[in-house]
């Protein structure tokens, strides 16, 4: 019993001992924030890092005069390195630094324009495969050079990588996570798309002041971007794909003594896809939109307080919404003929045999050939605090 009672009092000290083998202080470790890949020279790659500066956050770079202390412009450090692989060319960069690299708190995965036309899937492989990588981290394409991006200095927050994680995380436009840009690029019957970063002024002119913005989505065909939408377009991506969380929609109001416009926001949206087969082969996807709204702006005089009024109102909403959700799928459909909605997946899941005999071979064409149907639902929950509309005299708006 004794014996016993020792044997397992060595067991249960050799694992508190082994438990956390492989634990690294934190004095020991490069933490990365960001990953960004580009292009190099002669068919190599580029890999920048953007490292966290742990005595920077909240601190000061030096002392200034009178006791005061001048902020750093940001507490990242980007190191960059060119190599035939990713995993050479982090060694590289690994030789350069006196601590570990540690990917395992990089929030974002960022592409060159041009890596991204040509081809991203062998740079993508060791993200796959290494088991420091986060597989939730954003994806995403720079409208330039992944290291424009991460070089960017910040008004807000003290790396660039918060501005982006951030900026992604509020899915005004739709955004990607690497798991599910990798799944999409090795599934059937969808093809990948990404959120497109690009710095521009925050002010018309000249201004020295930058933004660093989403906008638009990449198109991929396979692992190669072949085209974008722009913001509107993208926003029907959004509508098409039912991951609208917050958004505003503004109709013009031509009707009255004044023209003006409404915008409405957007509560809750809910858009469902129902598959059908017609009667000679053809596929058809109905796409049905739930949307209630709150309406927060009106310019024109229309007296909202009217039932008349307000059905009028629904009606142009709904054919906004519609609207949106046609052009991105007219412009994916025609001219870029990439199924970055997932028609084809939902084809299988509702026809799997079908889908395999008759669509698989030839979806390519049949994509760019299907009928799709839109119905929209809306509904107005509120109008603000008034359905009053400010008045003006009958004189000021004959001046106007």
């Amino acid at each position: 019993m004794r014996k016993a009672a020792i044997l397992l009092l060595i067991a249960t000290m050799s694992m508190s001992l082994t438990a956390c083998w492989s634990n690294r202080e934190v004095n020991d470790i490069a933490i990365v924030s960001a990953i960004g890949i580009d292009q190099g020279n002669n068919g190599n790659i580029r890999l920048s890092l953007q490292l966290a500066v742990p005595l920077l956050i909240g601190t000061g770079s030096s002392q200034g005069g009178a006791g005061t202390t001048k902020l750093a412009d940001t507490s990242g450090w980007v190191v960059s390195e060119e190599g035939a692989t990713v995993m050479e060319t982090y060694r590289s960069i690994q030789q350069k630094l006196p601590r570990q690299i540690f990917f395992s708190h990089s929030r974002v995965i960022i592409v060159g324009h041009s890596m991204a036309e040509s081809g991203v899937s062998q740079v993508l492989d060791f993200f796959e495969r290494y088991r420091e990588s986060q597989m939730k981290s954003y994806f995403a394409v720079s409208a330039t050079t992944a290291s424009d991006v991460l070089n960017y200095l910040p008004k807000f927050e003290r790396l660039s990588s918060e501005v982006i994680f951030e900026e992604l995380k509020r899915r005004v436009l739709p955004t990607v996570r690497l798991v599910d840009f990798l799944n999409a690029l090795q599934s059937e019957g969808v093809e990948p798309f990404a959120p497109i970063l690009e710095i521009t002024a925050s002010e018309n002119g000249e201004s020295p002041y930058k933004n660093l913005v989403i906008s638009g989505s990449a198109v991929f065909k396979e692992d190669k971007m072949i085209g974008k939408l722009d913001d509107n377009e993208a926003r029907g991506l959004h509508w098409v794909l039912d991951t609208v969380k917050e958004g505003v929609v503004t109709i013009e109001i031509e009707e009255g003594r004044r023209k003006g416009r409404i915008s409405a926001e957007l509560e809750k949206v809910n858009v469902s896809r129902k598959m059908k087969i017609g009667e000679s082969g053809k596929m058809e996807v109905r796409l049905h939109a739930d949307v209630s709204a709150n309406i927060y702006e009106n310019t024109s005089d229309m007296d909202l307080e009217i039932s008349e009024n307000t059905k009028s109102v629904i009606d142009l909403f709904k054919k906004q919404i519609e609207n949106r959700i046609t052009g991105s799928i007219q412009k994916v459909q025609r001219e870029l003929q990439s199924d970055i909605f997932g028609f084809g997946q939902s084809i299988y899941r509702r026809y799997p045999l079908t889908w395999k005999k008759s669509y698989r071979e030839q979806w390519d064409t049949l994509f760019s050939e299907m009928e799709t149907k839109i119905d929209v639902d809306v509904r107005v929950l509120r109008n603000g605090l008034t359905n009053k509309t400010i008045k003006i005299s009958d004189s000021e708006v004959e001046q106007k």
